[in-house]
C-alpha cells in the first residue's frame, strides 16, 4: 500500500485514536477502581467514597493518556507500512554476486 501523505499526517490519526481510547478507559476502570476501594475502606461514607471515585477518575485518565500515547507509537498494522514504492517486496533489496569464487584455504 503506497500511502502519499506525509509521517505527520499519517502519524496524528492514529494518536489521536489511541489517545481518546485510553483516556476514556482509563476513566472507566479508574472510577470502577476508586468506587471499590472507597466501599472497602471508607465504609458508608458518601462524600468520601465520592472523593475516592474523583481520585480513580483523574488517575485512572492520566495513566490511559500515557498509556494510549505510548501504544500510538507502535509499528503500523502489517500492510499498512509506509513505502517508497507500490510494491516494496518486488525488487531484491540486495544485488547478489554471481561470480566464481576460490574456495576458502586453497
Amino acid at each position: 500500500m503506497n500511502d502519499r501523505r506525509q509521517p505527520g499526517e499519517r502519524f496524528q490519526p492514529r494518536l489521536r485514536a489511541r489517545l481518546l481510547t485510553g483516556l476514556a478507559i482509563g476513566a472507566v476502570v479508574g472510577a470502577v477502581i476508586g468506587l471499590v476501594v472507597g466501599v472497602l475502606v471508607f465504609d458508608g461514607r458518601t462524600a468520601a467514597i465520592l472523593a475516592a471515585v474523583l481520585g480513580g477518575v483523574i488517575g485512572g485518565t492520566l495513566y490511559g493518556a500515557f498509556v494510549g500515547s505510548f501504544a500510538s507509537l507502535e509499528s503500523p498494522d502489517p500492510g499498512h507500512e509506509p513505502s517508497e514504492t507500490e510494491h516494496p517486496l518486488d525488487e531484491p533489496s540486495v544485488d547478489e554476486e554471481h561470480e566464481h569464487r576460490p574456495p576458502r584455504g586453497a
